[in-house]
This record gives C-alpha cells, structure tokens and sequence, in this order.
C-alpha cells in the first residue's frame, strides 16, 4: 500500500474438509495454537462458543489481530480466518496449516487471499 495512513491488512481464508477431526474444544485450541505459534502471533485474549447440536467457533484476538476458527464436523469442514495487521504471507499461512494438519486425514486444503488494496465496499 502506498497510502500511510492506511494500515497494513492481511486476510487469508483457510477451508479444510476432513474426513476426522476430533470436534472437542482442546483440538481447536490445539490447531489455533499451533497457527498462532507457527506464524509468531501474539495472543491477547480468546472466546469460544459450542452450537447444538455439533460445531465449534473459537476466536483469538491477537495483538497483530485475529483469528477464527469455525467447525462444522457434520460435514467435515473447518474454516479459518486469519487477519493480520503485520507482514505475515499467504504462503507462511498455508505452510503453517498444512503442518498443523498434519496427521488428520485431510481431503483438501484451500487458503484464499483477501486483496484488501482492491476492496470497495
């Protein structure tokens, strides 16, 4: 961004179909963890939230900004949003992911970059 008084924004999309995924708090916990860890971020403060019947949604605040992560284990899915006010690259992210991942029986792993630069609400 060329702009100064604009800060620096970065939005990756992670969506994961998997065909196990234990749908418990601490297995969240742990892949919010290990993203947070992997790419150096710092937590501020955490929330989370349980649907009934199933799904999870938990979200960290960071002191680079946030991150959330939303199950749907009915149908295999968990969406991660990270956005990041520091240089933190979609590679980084999809790096970080993957070996997070590592041990589930992933079918697919998509991360998408949202280009803020271009954004017009």
């Amino acid at each position: 961004m060329t702009d100064q008084s604009t800060p620096m924004i970065n939005q990756y999309v992670g969506f994961v179909e998997t065909d196990s995924f234990e749908n418990s708090f601490e297995a969240v916990e742990q892949l919010a963890e290990s993203i947070i860890s992997g790419l150096d971020l710092h937590v501020v403060k955490k929330h989370s939230h349980a649907f009934f019947p199933k799904g999870i949604t938990i979200v960290y605040i960071l002191s680079e900004s946030h991150l959330a992560i939303h199950t749907w284990p009915e149908l295999g899915v968990i969406h991660i949003d990270l956005v990041t006010c520091s240089p933190r690259t979609k590679v980084e992210f999809e790096k970080s992911l993957k070996y997070t991942l590592n041990g589930y029986k992933v079918r697919s792993v998509k991360v998408r970059s949202v280009d803020i630069e271009n954004y017009k609400p």
